[in-house]
């Protein structure tokens, strides 16, 4: 959020812009050790009560952080932001698998994504003007507003969506013996078997005031120790590793950028705070425009092509959408061919936003290199990629791993943060000393490398639901055998 003011953060409190950096970095810490945490706190007591902790950490947090006085105050403030922010990185999945069928589920990690990125650009937009012209705690407590108001709103409209399957199918088995042992003392034999057949009435939805409970009871005997430790056998599975390199990873070098980007602009261009935090305008669009495209492609499209396929749908059919990383290489390299031949400023807003797309569009470097209305007229951008192709490796983690993608999204949050958190250590004394063509060129060929981790499970991702499958003991015994190597039908 306060990433266009490094430089100045860094001048007020006599540090390197690195060191600023890795203390407002503290929450990516945070993030990342709370996320295998929140995990079992949620199956063991429910996603309600761990949303609410989670916008009232972030909310206290956030006004601890515009009190702070010092860099050892806003590293606590930011550790205990990152706690705050856990749930909405991972439990959110989790909640779309329990509510949407396999073929809506696209279009709502497409609005999921949509609203991350959202916020990731937005902040810093924001905030630039208010460092400049006020300060950079000003900044933390107007967020604090939104912070507030969304905390009453997750109380009032977000009920509890853990079902408790086995304690219902109990209670429903114990009700129907007492009524069929009742009913065959006093009725004949004839209408007692009308009574078994007869099909059981629908529950009744829960009332207004019930679905404001804090606590809703624990809706699993298992200790939360051993939640604890469920997600680490998921390491054996590729599906872990494949999210973790085309969703995760990818996420690391987009957000380098606007941690990098109070060095880049104010090195290449001279841009104060406020000139630095309108870069993330055409981000904005990107991320606009990725959404209004993706969001209905990603689910009519798989409809589709089960529909070519005979209608049996295939979770391999997402990945297709992996294709839209390739534009982020595109981003990332036509920023550092063009910044080498000195391009306005406008040219790099338009990598970090624009790669090209349209038929006879000339290649991203001579574009531009040659003027800034084309950079402006082409569409597609790293904020496209990473909305388009990371819903759909969530999507395709939720269809083959359905209930325990919970865990796997953990796992691969924490390493996407500690990698993260490990790089504002260095990222920027890395553009200074490399320069930025380097540093760019170096981002590319990292989401060129993440990219290629699609392409070897699009081939053989019915061998790898095949091999979780016939391994319960490792992944929960959530797939039973018998569905594979056959797919889902829609």
């Amino acid at each position: 959020m306060v990433g266009p003011g490094y430089t100045l953060l860094a001048k007020q409190f006599d540090v390197s812009v690195d060191n600023v950096t890795s203390s407002f970095g503290f929450i990516l810490l945070g993030l990342g050790t709370f996320m295998l945490a929140q995990n079992a706190l949620a199956v063991k007591f429910g996603h309600r009560i761990v949303y609410l902790l989670s916008v009232s950490l972030m909310f206290i947090s956030c006004i601890w952080c515009a009190l702070s006085p010092n860099l050892a105050s806003i590293r606590a403030s930011r550790l205990f932001q990152g706690f705050g922010m856990s749930a909405l990185q991972s439990l959110v999945a989790s909640t779309l698998e329990q509510l949407y069928c396999v073929h809506e589920r696209g279009s709502r990690s497409v609005i999921w994504s949509f609203a991350i990125m959202a916020g990731i650009t937005l902040g810093p937009l924001i905030c630039s003007y208010v460092i400049q012209n006020l300060s950079w705690q000003f900044g933390f407590w107007f967020v604090s507003i939104p912070l507030g108001l969304n905390a009453i709103a997750v109380f009032f409209f977000v009920p509890e969506t853990t079902f408790d399957r086995e304690a219902a199918i109990k209670r429903q088995k114990t009700k129907q013996d007492t009524d069929t042992g009742s009913l065959e003392k006093e009725v004949p034999d004839a209408e007692i078997e009308s009574v078994k057949n007869s099909s059981p009435a629908r529950p009744s939805p829960p009332r207004c005031l019930s679905t404001l409970r804090v606590w809703n009871g624990t809706f699993t005997d298992e200790s939360i120790w051993m939640i604890f430790l469920r997600p680490f056998p998921f390491l054996l599975s590729p599906v872990t590793w494949f999210l973790f390199l085309a969703h995760g990873l990818q996420t690391v070098w987009l957000s380098l950028v606007p941690l990098c980007s109070s060095t880049i602009f104010t090195l290449e261009y001279n841009f104060n705070a406020t000139q630095i935090g309108l870069t993330n305008l055409g981000g904005l669009v990107g991320i606009v425009l990725a959404m209004a495209i993706s969001s209905p492609l990603n689910d009519w499209g798989v409809v589709w092509m089960a529909k070519r396929n005979r209608g049996v749908y295939e979770p391999e059919f997402r990945l297709v959408f992996m294709l839209s990383m390739l534009f982020g290489v595109f981003g990332y390299v036509g920023w550092a061919v063009g910044n080498d031949h000195r391009m306005p400023w406008i040219g790099a807003v338009a990598c970090i936003t624009y790669v090209p797309s349209l038929p006879g569009a000339r290649p991203a470097w001579l574009w531009l290199l040659t003027d800034s209305d084309d950079a402006r007229r082409t569409g597609r951008m790293l904020n496209f990629s990473m909305v388009v192709s990371g819903s759909a490796a969530v999507t395709y983690l939720l269809d083959t791993h359905r209930a325990n993608a919970l865990h796997i999204l953990a796992l691969s949050n924490f390493g996407k943060n500690m990698v993260l958190y490990a790089s504002t250590f260095f990222a920027n004394g890395i553009i200074l000393s490399h320069g930025v063509k380097v540093s760019l060129l170096i981002l590319g060929g990292c989401q060129a490398v993440c990219w290629a981790a699609a392409v070897p499970m699009f081939v053989g991702g019915k061998r790898v639901r095949s091999y979780i499958a016939r391994h319960p003991q490792l992944f929960q015994g959530e797939l039973p055998a018998s569905e594979f190597p056959k797919s889902e039908k829609l």
